[in-house]
């Protein structure tokens, strides 16, 4: 008899993993080879990988967060990791290809046209602060995300509050839904914009409003499944409720983003 390495408790020398914990009771010491296997292990284990999960949330997009919550937990990545997972991926690939300017005279010629130096200087800050807000939003759009998602999650309940699920099962529908819009965005949507020449950095109105019409559909097919009344009221509201959280969530970001641009929130962080 001994114990288990994780939990302490008894284990007998035929167990191969333990009854309380799940971990295997014979541990080999730590090799690069271990790590890089247990790595890869997580990620393309048949039961659950996040690649399964990518290609679920494809073909059966709300259904996967439906069935999570009905109690199939060890079928599907785990919603927070694959949530947090794409925020890595997302703010490193935005950090790489939307880079702000170094120096506003050099990248900005159209200023030496400006006569006027008190002009000049005022549409220089605001090519300056403009550079500032995406930056900010390359380096902390996972924060940002973060804040979206519990507002975009509390639209989506407080139009479905007389349905089955509370807030916190909407926030694990949200996380599934979310997180593949956003990962299609850092990986296929802003490299074609770029390939194509269309700015991505978030100023260009047409990028913009492609992907929102993507996101629209998507989660309007997402939410559909999702709440599993397969009638036309219900895809007419669900097509609905995701009109009004893009826009909402769109407006409220965009609306804070030009009034620091455009006048630094009324010259307090001028």
């Amino acid at each position: 008899m001994t114990q288990c390495l994780n939990c302490e408790i008894p284990v007998m020398p035929q167990q191969a993993y333990c009854m309380g914990c799940g971990q295997k009771t014979q541990l080999k010491r730590l090799s690069l080879h271990e790590v890089t296997h247990e790595a890869i292990h997580y990620f393309t284990h048949a039961d659950k990988s996040i690649f399964s999960l990518l290609k679920q949330l494809l073909v059966n997009n709300g259904k996967v967060g439906k069935e999570y919550i009905a109690g199939k937990r060890k079928k599907y990545f785990p919603p927070l990791n694959f949530f947090l997972i794409v925020g890595t991926v997302f703010v490193l690939i935005i950090s790489l290809v939307n880079k702000p300017a170094e120096n506003i005279i050099n990248n900005y010629p159209e200023l030496n046209h400006i006569s006027d130096p008190v002009q000049r200087e005022k549409v220089s800050n605001i090519y300056q602060r403009r550079d500032t807000a995406i930056g900010f939003m390359n380096k902390y759009s996972n924060v940002v995300a973060m804040i979206a998602l519990p507002l975009i999650c509390f639209i989506y309940w407080l139009f479905y509050v007389k349905g089955k699920y509370n807030y916190t099962e909407h926030l694990v529908g949200c996380l599934y839904m979310v997180g593949f819009t956003n990962l299609l965005y850092a990986t296929i949507f802003v490299p074609v914009t770029l390939i194509i020449g269309i700015n991505s950095s978030g100023i260009s109105v047409t990028p913009i409003l492609i992907f929102m019409l993507f996101q629209v559909i998507y989660n309007s097919i997402y939410y559909f499944h999702f709440m599993g009344k397969y009638t036309r009221g219900a895809a007419f509201k669900a097509t609905a409720v995701s009109i009004f959280a893009t826009a909402f969530w769109y407006v409220i970001s965009a609306s804070l983003v030009s009034l620091y641009i455009y006048n630094a929130f009324w010259g307090i962080l001028e």
